[in-house]
Formats: structure tokens, C-alpha cells, sequence
């Protein structure tokens, strides 16, 4: 079985950054919003994490599929990765 790790992400309150957490904004980093799909800017919170089973249980296509008969699944774009990091050593403090 193969196992995910899926981070808090919050649309709200984006300019307030806390201890473990960072932002994917559409003008600050516009390739890293796109290669998230992203609907809006988004701040992760690298504090509140769970490893949950990569199934339909969790990862099924939603109700009316808006988006299309797949899950909407976006990545970390290789820009970010520094600032993930960063975040997520402060979360471990």
C-alpha cells in the first residue's frame, strides 16, 4: 500500500506566517501556484501533518467532479523546496 503525506493548507489569513508554516502565492511564486493547482494563495502548515493511505477513501474524485473524473493533485515545484524545508525544521523546534 502506498502511504502520503498531506499538510494543513489554509486560504485564509495568508499574510500571517506562523512557526512551521509557509505560502504559495500566485505573485510571489507563480510557477510554484501553478505546479500546486492552486485556486487561491495557500499557506501550509507544516505542523499539523498526517500519513494517510493513498486510496479512494481519501483521494476519490469529488461529488459532480468540477475538475474532472481525477483527483486534484498538485506538486512542490522545485522552487519551494528550500522554503518547505525551512518550515518544516522550524515545525520540529
Amino acid at each position: 500500500m502506498i502511504f502520503v503525506i498531506v499538510a494543513y493548507g489554509a486560504s485564509q489569513k495568508t499574510d500571517r506566517l506562523y512557526r512551521g508554516e509557509f505560502r504559495v502565492a500566485k505573485r510571489e511564486h507563480p510557477a510554484a501556484y501553478k505546479s500546486a493547482g492552486l485556486s487561491y494563495d495557500t499557506k501550509f502548515d507544516l505542523r499539523h501533518v498526517l500519513e494517510l493511505p493513498f486510496n479512494d477513501a481519501y483521494f476519490s474524485v469529488p461529488p459532480h467532479a468540477p475538475h474532472g473524473q481525477n483527483p486534484k493533485l498538485g506538486t512542490l515545484h522545485p522552487s519551494m523546496v528550500r522554503i518547505a524545508a525551512s518550515a518544516f525544521s522550524a515545525a520540529r523546534k
